[in-house]
């Protein structure tokens, strides 16, 4: 299981205006940022591949030399890397070229690609040659330069401003989420994930199985994301916790909405308090959102009266 991690302030400025100037380079208004124009401005190359095609090997093993120097003293090296980890994406700095594997779902290529723009972007990467594998591609890597990457590939697919505005337009639910990945052109995933991170609120997701069709062989919640404000008053809440809370009101639907609850969670001093949480099922895993309602009153007991504090 994943958990978001957040990185430290100063870097989360620095990048921020990185990006920022990327996206007034573009001239961009709202709606989706086209991925297309975003490297013909940063002058990046992008490359689907094919581990075993001896035609991409040779071409690897080619473009680690520059001129007359080589960037590996074993170039092979590399291709054993990508075997070893499952490597689904890379940025190779020195040909400022992206690869991706081919195989990957077209809905989760935008965001492998634009994490590695995201690598490309940030000056202190440039020496980081690889990028990563089908488990730990997640804006929760628990390297720092793999978190710094994944929080510039938020900002890159969801500009600050028109973002934030577009997420407070409207109250917080799975429903937004779904428009909201229309508006801006990414996975739902990605969309619940930049939400919850970035809310003042408290609130909390989850990406993981659902309750009625459990695979053995795989973690019950592969993500589980909290606002800042989530973690704060709610640290010891765990993923195990949501995953009981979804048993309660899941129905055995395939997809689609799998049902909703008002649940009771106390935070670290004690008190109660109510959330809202939801489910959805798109056939792949279960998004599950959580947010705050309101405090729950103490009903104190004085003899045969109650008293609402």
């Amino acid at each position: 299981m994943v958990k978001n991690i957040r990185i430290e302030p100063r870097s989360a400025r620095d990048i921020t205006s990185m990006i920022e100037r990327v996206h007034r380079d573009l001239g961009y208004v709202d709606g989706k940022v086209q991925l297309t124009e975003v490297r013909e401005l940063l002058k990046l190359d992008l490359r689907y591949y094919q581990l075993e095609d001896p035609g991409f090997q040779e071409e690897i093993i080619h473009k680690l030399k520059v001129g007359a120097k080589q960037v590996i003293k074993r170039p092979k090296l590399l291709l054993d890397v990508i075997r070893k980890f499952d490597l689904s994406a890379l940025f190779l700095p020195d040909q400022k070229r992206i690869y991706i594997d081919g195989s990957v779902p077209d809905l989760k290529k935008r965001w492998y690609e634009s994490h590695e723009i995201a690598h490309s972007v940030i000056p202190w990467h440039a020496n980081y040659m690889l990028g990563d594998n089908r488990s730990t591609l997640s804006p929760d890597c628990h390297e720092t330069i793999e978190a710094e990457a994944n929080f510039g590939s938020g900002l890159l697919l969801f500009p600050s401003t028109v973002f934030t505005e577009a997420r407070l337009s409207s109250e917080l639910n799975l429903g937004q989420i779904r428009g909201l990945a229309k508006q801006f052109g990414n996975t739902i995933t990605s969309t619940l994930w930049r939400s919850v991170e970035n809310n003042e609120e408290a609130c909390f997701s989850t990406i993981g199985q659902h309750p009625h069709g459990i695979e053995t062989d795989k973690a019950y919640i592969d993500y589980f994301v909290t606002s800042e404000s989530f973690e704060r008053q709610f640290p010891h809440i765990s993923a195990l916790d949501v995953w009981t809370w979804k048993n309660r009101y899941c129905r055995k639907t395939k997809t689609g909405p799998l049902g909703a609850a008002e649940i009771e969670i106390h935070d670290s001093n004690g008190e109660p308090h109510v959330f809202y949480i939801e489910s959805f099922s798109n056939g792949h895993g279960v998004l599950t959102l959580g947010r705050w309602l309101r405090p729950k009153p103490i009903i104190v007991s004085m003899g045969s009266s109650s008293v609402l504090q």
